[in-house]
């Protein structure tokens, strides 16, 4: 059974006439009879009843006609849908992310910009660290990701694409002799106990931590490990340590932490934007388009 055997069995049920709906498909009358009989036959059952001068419907034709139009309809609209999905009309993005770039203003911005724009495409936000979303994105189960960019090789045919660059913060337990200047160097804490993100986490602030206390000519003194910023400033509450945060991380206000610039210009992390290289996606095309715009307003805006 073929589509058209469906819209000539509709023509005919609601026509009630071989003649008026041979010219309704604009085929002649003999080959829509055969057509006709032809279906029937594949079903096993009578649809019509016909006579010299009229067409029936049995009680198998009426049912067969309702279904047959449900078919038809569907058919219509997922060729529709297609279609508005190639446009970027409608469609699915699968959103990577990592827990601390929530905390920044612009990815939240960005994706209320993109929802309140582009209503009919439904994004799935998943928390992933750095190379799981990578990992992901090159296996296809992941369409984009918002990423701190880690120390491993970049798989191939992915895009790393530097977005949002933030200074990094000092989260410390308010009685630290640190916490009474205007902002300290990384050079400072040289053997004062740090909470760091665990190196197997996949989080690329682990590197740049390591990174910053290495140029500064020291190893850092790992008192605790933590997954995410929000467990980190908990345990500096604690008086477990000292953490170093994205500055977004500063959302966050526990009793007995307080927050102080880092002076060192390298202490800056970035987000990166990863995506597939490969193919033409409308709908991740726009949403990049407005998160980098974002940024760009970010920038230009009066201080």
């Amino acid at each position: 059974m073929e589509l058209r055997h469906l819209r000539y069995f509709v023509a005919v049920a609601e026509e009630l006439n071989f003649t008026r709906a041979a010219e309704r498909l604009y085929i002649a009358q003999p080959p829509l009879s055969t057509q006709i009989r032809g279906l029937e036959e594949e079903l096993g059952v009578r649809l019509l009843e016909r006579d010299k001068r009229h067409v029936y419907l049995t009680q198998a034709g009426r049912h067969f006609l309702e279904r047959a139009r449900g078919i038809l309809a569907s058919v219509q609209s997922a060729k529709e849908e297609a279609k508005s999905a190639a446009s970027g009309e409608i469609g699915k993005l699968s959103i990577g992310f990592t827990a601390s770039s929530m905390l920044s203003a612009a990815l939240p911005a960005g994706i209320r910009k993109y929802r309140s724009t582009y209503p009919s495409v439904v994004l799935k936000l998943m928390e992933m660290p750095s190379m799981h979303q990578l990992d992901a994105i090159h296996n296809r189960t992941l369409d984009f990701g918002v990423l701190r960019k880690p120390n491993v090789g970049i798989p191939a045919g992915l895009t790393i694409e530097e977005w949002y660059a933030a200074p990094l913060v000092a989260a410390m337990p308010q009685q630290h002799v640190l916490t009474q200047g205007k902002g300290i160097h990384i050079r400072q804490l040289k053997d004062v106990p740090l909470i760091v993100y665990p190196r197997d986490a996949g989080i690329g602030l682990y590197w740049k931590v390591l990174e910053l206390c290495s140029k500064a000519g020291f190893r850092p003194a790992v008192m605790q490990e933590a997954r995410d910023a929000s467990t980190m400033i908990g345990l500096v509450s604690s008086g477990s340590g000292v953490a170093i945060v994205p500055t977004a991380a500063q959302c966050v206000q526990l009793p007995g932490v307080l927050y102080s610039r880092i002076l060192d210009k390298e202490a800056v992390s970035s987000l990166y934007l990863a995506y597939r290289d490969d193919g033409a996606n409308l709908h991740l095309d726009a949403l990049l388009k407005i998160l980098r715009s974002t940024i760009n307003a970010k920038a230009s805006a009066p201080r």
